[in-house]
């Protein structure tokens, strides 16, 4: 263990990493993680320094880069598609033709049944559909 903190400590000397300020320290980064993720061979040291740049660059993603939740039924229409759904078999899944197209078309909300029912069937959290 002492050789790891050894050989991490170097790296992380020479390297001097800290939290992300601006875009050219962002793309900085992504190159060193990039550069450690093409490494055939990487030490459980650099391993260890790659988690970090993980960590720096995910904090860095979801402060300036937040993921927004779509909209339930744009997340229904994706998971369709991404899973060669027909909207005919949802229809059969929350049981009318024209609910589903309500639903779909944003004229109607999901039910907490339809919710269930989806996330089963996508397997995805119901969350997904709130």
């Amino acid at each position: 263990m002492k050789a790891l903190d050894t050989a991490y400590k170097r790296i992380v000397t020479r390297e001097l990493p800290r939290p992300i300020r601006s875009n050219k320290e962002y793309e900085l980064y992504l190159g060193r993680i990039e550069k450690l993720m093409e490494k055939a061979h990487r030490s459980a040291a650099e391993s260890q320094y790659l988690e970090l740049l993980a960590i720096l660059v995910e904090r860095y993603e979801e402060e300036h880069y937040p993921i927004r939740t779509p909209e339930p039924r744009v997340a229904l229409r994706e998971l369709m598609s991404a899973n060669a759904v027909s909207q005919a078999e949802i229809s059969r899944l929350l049981g009318s033709s024209g609910v589903t197209s309500e639903i779909l078309s944003g004229k109607r909300e999901l039910s907490k049944n339809q919710i269930r029912k989806l996330s089963q069937r996508f397997g995805v959290s119901p969350e997904l559909f709130l």
